[in-house]
Protein backbone atom coordinates (compact mmCIF):
# COMPACT_ATOMS: atom_id res chain seq x y z
CA UNK A 1 0.00 0.00 0.00
CA UNK A 2 0.82 2.95 -1.05
CA UNK A 3 1.24 6.06 1.60
CA UNK A 4 -1.08 8.75 1.00
CA UNK A 5 -2.38 12.59 2.60
CA UNK A 6 -5.64 13.82 2.84
CA UNK A 7 -7.86 16.94 4.30
CA UNK A 8 -10.63 15.89 6.29
CA UNK A 9 -13.15 19.08 6.45
CA UNK A 10 -16.76 19.64 7.24
CA UNK A 11 -19.53 22.13 8.00
CA UNK A 12 -18.19 25.12 5.08
CA UNK A 13 -22.06 26.49 5.61
CA UNK A 14 -20.73 28.79 2.61
CA UNK A 15 -22.60 32.21 2.13
CA UNK A 16 -23.42 31.45 5.82
CA UNK A 17 -25.57 34.50 7.70
CA UNK A 18 -23.96 35.64 10.93
CA UNK A 19 -26.20 35.91 13.79
CA UNK A 20 -26.57 37.84 17.27
CA UNK A 21 -24.45 40.60 15.83
CA UNK A 22 -25.03 43.85 17.16
CA UNK A 23 -24.77 47.95 15.09
CA UNK A 24 -21.80 46.17 12.67
CA UNK A 25 -19.38 48.71 10.84
CA UNK A 26 -19.05 48.68 6.96
CA UNK A 27 -15.47 47.46 7.00
CA UNK A 28 -16.99 44.34 9.64
CA UNK A 29 -20.18 43.52 7.59
CA UNK A 30 -17.58 43.13 4.80
CA UNK A 31 -15.32 40.74 6.42
CA UNK A 32 -18.18 38.38 8.03
CA UNK A 33 -19.70 38.36 4.34
CA UNK A 34 -17.02 36.88 2.38
CA UNK A 35 -15.71 35.06 5.52
CA UNK A 36 -16.95 31.36 4.72
CA UNK A 37 -15.72 31.92 1.08
CA UNK A 38 -12.26 32.25 2.37
CA UNK A 39 -12.39 29.85 4.86
CA UNK A 40 -13.07 27.61 1.76
CA UNK A 41 -10.54 29.47 -0.16
CA UNK A 42 -7.56 28.61 2.27
CA UNK A 43 -8.55 25.19 2.71
CA UNK A 44 -8.27 24.61 -0.91
CA UNK A 45 -5.26 26.35 -0.91
CA UNK A 46 -3.85 24.33 1.81
CA UNK A 47 -4.63 20.81 -0.09
CA UNK A 48 -2.79 22.28 -3.30
CA UNK A 49 0.42 23.39 -1.31
CA UNK A 50 0.45 19.94 0.45
CA UNK A 51 -0.28 18.35 -2.83
CA UNK A 52 -3.12 16.06 -1.00
CA UNK A 53 -4.15 12.92 -2.37
CA UNK A 54 -7.90 14.02 -2.05
CA UNK A 55 -10.23 16.39 0.03
CA UNK A 56 -13.09 14.91 2.18
CA UNK A 57 -16.12 17.10 3.31
CA UNK A 58 -18.46 15.72 5.59
CA UNK A 59 -21.80 17.66 4.87
CA UNK A 60 -23.13 20.94 4.88
CA UNK A 61 -21.22 22.75 2.37
CA UNK A 62 -24.40 25.27 1.87
CA UNK A 63 -26.29 26.77 4.77
CA UNK A 64 -29.78 26.16 3.89
CA UNK A 65 -31.32 23.42 1.34
CA UNK A 66 -32.29 26.55 -1.14
CA UNK A 67 -28.26 27.00 -1.23
CA UNK A 68 -27.63 30.40 -3.24
CA UNK A 69 -26.16 30.09 -6.87
CA UNK A 70 -23.51 32.22 -5.95
CA UNK A 71 -22.49 29.56 -3.06
CA UNK A 72 -22.64 26.85 -5.64
CA UNK A 73 -20.47 28.31 -8.01
CA UNK A 74 -17.58 29.22 -4.97
CA UNK A 75 -17.70 25.34 -4.47
CA UNK A 76 -17.55 24.26 -7.66
CA UNK A 77 -14.78 26.55 -8.87
CA UNK A 78 -13.12 25.27 -5.72
CA UNK A 79 -13.69 21.46 -6.98
CA UNK A 80 -12.07 22.83 -9.94
CA UNK A 81 -9.12 24.51 -9.11
CA UNK A 82 -8.37 20.41 -6.84
CA UNK A 83 -9.32 18.87 -10.10
CA UNK A 84 -6.51 20.82 -12.23
CA UNK A 85 -3.80 20.41 -9.75
CA UNK A 86 -5.17 16.11 -10.06
CA UNK A 87 -6.77 16.47 -6.76
CA UNK A 88 -9.21 14.35 -6.18
CA UNK A 89 -12.88 15.08 -3.67
CA UNK A 90 -15.17 13.51 -1.89
CA UNK A 91 -18.35 14.72 -0.72
CA UNK A 92 -21.45 14.05 1.30
CA UNK A 93 -24.52 16.69 1.70
CA UNK A 94 -25.80 16.90 5.61
CA UNK A 95 -28.87 17.91 6.79
CA UNK A 96 -28.48 21.66 5.91
CA UNK A 97 -28.17 20.55 2.14
CA UNK A 98 -29.83 17.54 1.79
CA UNK A 99 -29.94 16.36 -1.72
CA UNK A 100 -33.95 17.18 -2.15
CA UNK A 101 -32.83 20.71 -1.86
CA UNK A 102 -32.50 23.09 -4.85
CA UNK A 103 -29.94 23.26 -6.98
CA UNK A 104 -28.53 24.38 -9.79
CA UNK A 105 -27.53 22.20 -13.11
CA UNK A 106 -23.76 22.65 -12.62
CA UNK A 107 -21.20 20.12 -14.59
CA UNK A 108 -18.86 19.09 -11.98
CA UNK A 109 -15.23 18.36 -12.42
CA UNK A 110 -14.00 14.46 -12.97
CA UNK A 111 -12.63 14.30 -9.79
CA UNK A 112 -15.17 15.48 -8.21
CA UNK A 113 -17.10 12.14 -6.57
CA UNK A 114 -20.39 13.63 -4.72
CA UNK A 115 -22.14 10.56 -2.67
CA UNK A 116 -25.48 9.79 -3.48
CA UNK A 117 -28.57 9.61 -0.92
CA UNK A 118 -30.62 5.89 -1.43
CA UNK A 119 -27.32 3.68 -0.11
CA UNK A 120 -23.97 3.71 0.90
CA UNK A 121 -21.62 4.46 -1.84
CA UNK A 122 -18.20 3.04 -2.01
CA UNK A 123 -15.28 4.23 -4.09
CA UNK A 124 -11.67 3.52 -4.90
CA UNK A 125 -8.94 5.64 -5.01
CA UNK A 126 -5.75 4.59 -7.11
CA UNK A 127 -2.57 6.66 -6.31
CA UNK A 128 -0.14 6.01 -9.56
CA UNK A 129 -2.19 3.65 -10.76
CA UNK A 130 -2.48 1.48 -7.40
CA UNK A 131 -5.46 1.09 -5.20
CA UNK A 132 -4.71 2.50 -2.00
CA UNK A 133 -7.83 3.56 -0.06
CA UNK A 134 -11.53 2.76 -0.57
CA UNK A 135 -14.04 5.83 0.90
CA UNK A 136 -17.86 5.14 2.10
CA UNK A 137 -19.85 8.08 1.84
CA UNK A 138 -23.55 8.62 1.91
CA UNK A 139 -25.48 11.92 1.51
CA UNK A 140 -28.75 12.93 3.13
CA UNK A 141 -31.73 12.23 0.91
CA UNK A 142 -33.72 14.96 3.00
CA UNK A 143 -33.24 17.47 5.76
CA UNK A 144 -34.56 15.29 8.75
CA UNK A 145 -32.69 12.08 9.55
CA UNK A 146 -33.53 10.48 11.95
CA UNK A 147 -32.16 7.02 11.37
CA UNK A 148 -28.43 5.55 12.25
CA UNK A 149 -26.49 5.57 8.95
CA UNK A 150 -23.93 4.35 9.78
CA UNK A 151 -25.47 0.59 10.68
CA UNK A 152 -25.20 1.24 6.42
CA UNK A 153 -21.44 0.75 5.93
CA UNK A 154 -19.59 -2.26 6.44
CA UNK A 155 -15.73 -2.97 5.40
CA UNK A 156 -15.21 -4.46 2.21
CA UNK A 157 -13.10 -7.40 2.07
CA UNK A 158 -9.88 -5.65 1.36
CA UNK A 159 -6.90 -5.08 2.99
CA UNK A 160 -6.23 -1.16 1.75
CA UNK A 161 -6.99 1.98 4.56
CA UNK A 162 -11.39 2.41 4.69
CA UNK A 163 -12.65 5.59 5.29
CA UNK A 164 -16.36 6.46 6.41
CA UNK A 165 -17.37 9.76 5.10
CA UNK A 166 -20.61 10.46 7.31
CA UNK A 167 -22.92 13.57 8.49
CA UNK A 168 -24.08 12.34 12.48
CA UNK A 169 -24.55 12.95 15.67
CA UNK A 170 -22.13 9.97 17.14
CA UNK A 171 -22.90 10.16 21.16
CA UNK A 172 -25.39 11.93 23.44
CA UNK A 173 -23.38 14.78 24.15
CA UNK A 174 -22.57 17.02 21.25
CA UNK A 175 -24.73 19.66 21.84
CA UNK A 176 -26.57 19.36 18.67
CA UNK A 177 -29.22 17.64 16.87
CA UNK A 178 -29.52 13.97 16.76
CA UNK A 179 -29.48 14.02 12.93
CA UNK A 180 -28.60 9.86 11.75
CA UNK A 181 -27.56 9.67 15.43
CA UNK A 182 -25.24 6.74 16.46
CA UNK A 183 -22.74 5.62 19.00
CA UNK A 184 -18.85 5.41 19.04
CA UNK A 185 -19.46 1.58 19.30
CA UNK A 186 -21.73 1.59 15.92
CA UNK A 187 -19.01 3.32 13.82
CA UNK A 188 -16.28 0.97 15.59
CA UNK A 189 -18.20 -2.53 14.50
CA UNK A 190 -18.45 -1.43 10.83
CA UNK A 191 -14.40 -2.13 10.33
CA UNK A 192 -13.88 1.20 8.81
CA UNK A 193 -10.27 2.52 9.78
CA UNK A 194 -11.16 5.93 9.81
CA UNK A 195 -14.36 8.16 10.32
CA UNK A 196 -14.47 11.33 8.77
CA UNK A 197 -17.58 13.07 10.49
CA UNK A 198 -19.14 15.79 10.31
CA UNK A 199 -22.11 17.96 12.11
CA UNK A 200 -20.71 18.84 15.54
CA UNK A 201 -18.90 22.55 14.92
CA UNK A 202 -16.52 22.03 17.53
CA UNK A 203 -13.15 19.69 16.53
CA UNK A 204 -12.59 16.17 18.22
CA UNK A 205 -11.00 13.28 18.21
CA UNK A 206 -13.48 10.67 19.97
CA UNK A 207 -11.37 7.62 19.11
CA UNK A 208 -7.27 8.00 18.85
CA UNK A 209 -6.39 4.42 17.72
CA UNK A 210 -7.93 2.31 15.12
CA UNK A 211 -10.66 3.25 14.27
CA UNK A 212 -10.29 6.86 14.23
CA UNK A 213 -13.46 8.30 14.83
CA UNK A 214 -12.66 12.27 13.69
CA UNK A 215 -14.97 15.66 14.04
CA UNK A 216 -12.93 18.18 12.17
CA UNK A 217 -15.71 20.73 13.17
CA UNK A 218 -16.19 24.06 11.06
CA UNK A 219 -14.45 25.79 8.49
CA UNK A 220 -14.97 29.21 9.70
CA UNK A 221 -17.02 29.86 13.14
CA UNK A 222 -20.50 32.34 12.24
CA UNK A 223 -21.50 32.98 16.22
CA UNK A 224 -20.07 33.91 19.58
CA UNK A 225 -20.87 30.51 20.78
CA UNK A 226 -18.10 29.17 18.48
CA UNK A 227 -15.03 30.63 19.72
CA UNK A 228 -11.42 29.91 18.98
CA UNK A 229 -9.81 28.24 15.74
CA UNK A 230 -11.99 26.58 13.08
CA UNK A 231 -10.33 24.71 10.10
CA UNK A 232 -9.75 20.82 8.66
CA UNK A 233 -7.24 18.43 9.59
CA UNK A 234 -4.20 17.33 7.13
CA UNK A 235 -4.15 13.59 7.58
CA UNK A 236 -1.13 11.17 6.72
CA UNK A 237 -2.01 7.63 6.20
CA UNK A 238 1.42 5.79 6.16
CA UNK A 239 2.07 1.95 4.93
CA UNK A 240 1.32 0.47 8.18
CA UNK A 241 -2.13 2.08 8.71
CA UNK A 242 -0.80 4.29 10.85
CA UNK A 243 -2.36 8.08 11.29
CA UNK A 244 -0.89 11.66 11.86
CA UNK A 245 -3.06 14.43 12.55
CA UNK A 246 -2.36 17.94 12.04
CA UNK A 247 -5.03 20.51 12.37
CA UNK A 248 -4.87 23.43 10.40
CA UNK A 249 -7.03 26.64 11.03
CA UNK A 250 -8.53 27.81 8.06
CA UNK A 251 -10.64 30.62 9.90
CA UNK A 252 -10.37 34.07 8.76
CA UNK A 253 -12.26 35.79 11.43
CA UNK A 254 -11.88 34.27 14.68
CA UNK A 255 -14.39 35.09 17.45
CA UNK A 256 -13.65 35.27 21.27
CA UNK A 257 -15.52 35.49 24.71
CA UNK A 258 -13.23 36.78 27.99
CA UNK A 259 -14.44 37.38 30.96
CA UNK A 260 -12.79 40.17 33.12
CA UNK A 261 -13.17 39.93 37.11
CA UNK A 262 -12.90 43.45 38.70
CA UNK A 263 -11.55 42.08 41.99
CA UNK A 264 -8.39 44.00 41.75
CA UNK A 265 -9.83 46.72 39.67
CA UNK A 266 -9.30 49.35 41.83
CA UNK A 267 -10.56 52.53 39.74
CA UNK A 268 -12.07 53.26 36.62
CA UNK A 269 -8.68 54.00 34.74
CA UNK A 270 -7.25 50.44 35.77
CA UNK A 271 -10.69 49.51 34.33
CA UNK A 272 -9.73 51.21 30.81
CA UNK A 273 -6.20 49.72 31.07
CA UNK A 274 -7.82 46.28 31.88
CA UNK A 275 -10.31 46.72 28.67
CA UNK A 276 -7.50 48.07 26.12
CA UNK A 277 -4.86 45.05 27.21
CA UNK A 278 -7.63 42.24 27.01
CA UNK A 279 -8.40 43.66 23.17
CA UNK A 280 -4.97 43.51 22.45
CA UNK A 281 -4.24 40.19 23.50
CA UNK A 282 -7.31 39.08 21.32
CA UNK A 283 -5.71 40.57 18.16
CA UNK A 284 -2.31 39.05 18.68
CA UNK A 285 -3.75 35.59 19.63
CA UNK A 286 -5.87 35.68 16.47
CA UNK A 287 -2.80 35.32 14.24
CA UNK A 288 -3.33 37.98 11.55
CA UNK A 289 -6.95 37.75 11.46
CA UNK A 290 -9.99 40.06 12.09
CA UNK A 291 -11.59 39.25 15.50
CA UNK A 292 -15.19 39.77 16.74
CA UNK A 293 -15.30 39.47 21.03
CA UNK A 294 -17.66 39.72 23.79
CA UNK A 295 -16.49 41.10 27.15
CA UNK A 296 -18.21 40.01 30.35
CA UNK A 297 -17.08 42.07 33.67
CA UNK A 298 -17.77 39.93 37.02
CA UNK A 299 -16.86 39.57 40.27
CA UNK A 300 -17.34 41.91 43.63
CA UNK A 301 -15.10 45.44 43.41
CA UNK A 302 -15.61 48.92 43.83
CA UNK A 303 -16.54 49.48 40.29
CA UNK A 304 -19.77 47.85 40.51
CA UNK A 305 -22.04 50.51 41.19
CA UNK A 306 -20.19 52.67 38.59
CA UNK A 307 -20.67 50.02 35.96
CA UNK A 308 -24.87 50.14 36.25
CA UNK A 309 -24.79 53.86 36.08
CA UNK A 310 -27.39 54.34 33.22
CA UNK A 311 -25.27 54.97 29.54
CA UNK A 312 -21.82 53.65 31.20
CA UNK A 313 -21.08 50.52 29.44
CA UNK A 314 -22.68 52.12 26.04
CA UNK A 315 -19.91 54.53 26.51
CA UNK A 316 -17.29 51.86 26.98
CA UNK A 317 -18.80 49.92 24.21
CA UNK A 318 -18.58 52.87 21.61
CA UNK A 319 -14.50 53.45 23.36
CA UNK A 320 -13.13 50.36 22.21
CA UNK A 321 -14.77 49.37 19.47
CA UNK A 322 -13.05 53.04 17.63
CA UNK A 323 -10.03 51.85 19.64
CA UNK A 324 -10.45 48.14 17.70
CA UNK A 325 -11.08 49.34 14.72
CA UNK A 326 -8.04 51.54 15.06
CA UNK A 327 -5.67 48.18 14.78
CA UNK A 328 -4.80 45.83 12.00
CA UNK A 329 -6.24 44.00 11.87
CA UNK A 330 -8.93 45.10 13.28
CA UNK A 331 -10.99 43.77 16.44
CA UNK A 332 -14.54 44.05 16.39
CA UNK A 333 -16.33 44.53 20.37
CA UNK A 334 -19.80 43.14 19.66
CA UNK A 335 -20.76 44.15 23.41
CA UNK A 336 -19.89 44.03 27.51
CA UNK A 337 -21.93 42.02 29.72
CA UNK A 338 -22.12 43.05 33.51
CA UNK A 339 -22.42 40.35 35.89
CA UNK A 340 -20.60 42.39 38.80
CA UNK A 341 -21.56 42.56 42.50
CA UNK A 342 -20.62 45.31 45.22
CA UNK A 343 -18.10 44.81 47.67
CA UNK A 344 -18.29 42.98 50.71
CA UNK A 345 -16.17 43.11 53.95
CA UNK A 346 -15.44 39.36 54.31
CA UNK A 347 -14.48 40.56 58.35
CA UNK A 348 -17.71 42.38 59.30
CA UNK A 349 -19.99 39.40 57.21
CA UNK A 350 -18.19 36.54 59.26
CA UNK A 351 -18.88 38.41 62.63
CA UNK A 352 -22.71 38.56 61.29
CA UNK A 353 -25.15 36.48 63.27
CA UNK A 354 -26.49 34.97 60.42
CA UNK A 355 -26.16 31.71 58.43
CA UNK A 356 -23.28 33.92 55.76
CA UNK A 357 -21.43 34.07 59.59
CA UNK A 358 -21.64 30.81 60.19
CA UNK A 359 -20.61 29.79 56.79
CA UNK A 360 -17.19 32.25 56.75
CA UNK A 361 -16.62 31.12 60.41
CA UNK A 362 -17.08 27.47 59.22
CA UNK A 363 -14.69 28.11 56.43
CA UNK A 364 -12.21 29.98 58.25
CA UNK A 365 -11.49 27.22 61.17
CA UNK A 366 -10.90 24.79 58.40
CA UNK A 367 -8.16 27.19 57.01
CA UNK A 368 -6.43 27.89 60.13
CA UNK A 369 -5.17 24.77 61.33
CA UNK A 370 -4.05 21.85 59.22
CA UNK A 371 -5.30 19.29 61.63
CA UNK A 372 -8.84 20.54 60.77
CA UNK A 373 -7.99 19.53 56.61
CA UNK A 374 -7.61 15.97 58.16
CA UNK A 375 -11.25 16.18 59.19
CA UNK A 376 -12.03 17.58 56.40
CA UNK A 377 -10.75 14.43 54.25
CA UNK A 378 -12.88 11.74 56.35
CA UNK A 379 -15.58 14.04 55.49
CA UNK A 380 -14.74 13.87 51.91
CA UNK A 381 -13.14 10.13 52.05
CA UNK A 382 -16.60 8.35 51.12
CA UNK A 383 -16.49 10.73 47.87
CA UNK A 384 -12.82 9.69 46.89
CA UNK A 385 -12.50 5.97 47.90
CA UNK A 386 -16.32 4.93 45.86
CA UNK A 387 -15.03 2.59 43.21
CA UNK A 388 -16.39 4.77 40.54
CA UNK A 389 -14.49 7.81 41.15
CA UNK A 390 -11.38 7.08 42.72
CA UNK A 391 -9.81 5.92 38.91
CA UNK A 392 -10.25 9.04 38.05
CA UNK A 393 -9.46 11.84 41.39
CA UNK A 394 -7.26 11.56 44.21
CA UNK A 395 -7.56 12.81 47.49
CA UNK A 396 -6.39 16.30 47.34
CA UNK A 397 -3.56 17.47 49.17
CA UNK A 398 -3.56 20.35 51.94
CA UNK A 399 -2.79 22.91 49.14
CA UNK A 400 -5.35 22.00 47.17
CA UNK A 401 -7.76 21.87 50.14
CA UNK A 402 -6.75 25.25 51.29
CA UNK A 403 -7.36 26.29 47.69
CA UNK A 404 -10.68 24.30 47.49
CA UNK A 405 -12.19 26.45 50.65
CA UNK A 406 -10.89 29.69 49.08
CA UNK A 407 -13.37 28.90 46.14
CA UNK A 408 -16.53 27.40 48.32
CA UNK A 409 -16.07 30.77 50.56
CA UNK A 410 -16.60 32.90 47.31
CA UNK A 411 -18.93 30.94 46.34
CA UNK A 412 -20.65 30.76 49.37
CA UNK A 413 -20.94 34.42 49.32
CA UNK A 414 -21.91 35.20 45.76
CA UNK A 415 -25.08 32.50 46.35
CA UNK A 416 -26.20 33.44 49.86
CA UNK A 417 -25.30 37.67 49.09
CA UNK A 418 -27.16 37.53 46.01
CA UNK A 419 -30.69 38.19 47.08
CA UNK A 420 -29.34 41.38 49.16
CA UNK A 421 -27.49 43.00 46.19
CA UNK A 422 -30.40 42.77 43.80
Amino acid sequence: MNEFTFVHAADLHLDSPFTGLSELGNEVADTLKKATFQAFDNMVDLCIKQAVDFLLIAGDIYNSADRSLRAQLKFRDGLQRLNDAGIRSFVVYGNHDPLDGWASSLHWPEYAHIFGGNSVESFSFKKDGQSCAIVHGISYPRRDIKTNLSQGFKRNDSPLFQIGLLHCNAGSNTGHEAYAPCTLDDLKETGIDYWALGHVHTREILSHEQPYVVYAGNTQARHLNEAGPRGCFLVKVSDAKKVEFEFVPMDTVRWERREIGIESLNSEEALLTRLEQTISNIQKQAEGRPSICKLTLCGRGFLHHTLHRAGYIEDIVTQFRDYGLRLEPFVWLDSINTRTRPEIDIEMRRASEDIVGDCLRLIQEYQSDTKNLETLRKYLSDLYNDRRCRQYIKMPGDDELLLMLDSAESLCLDKLLSEEDS
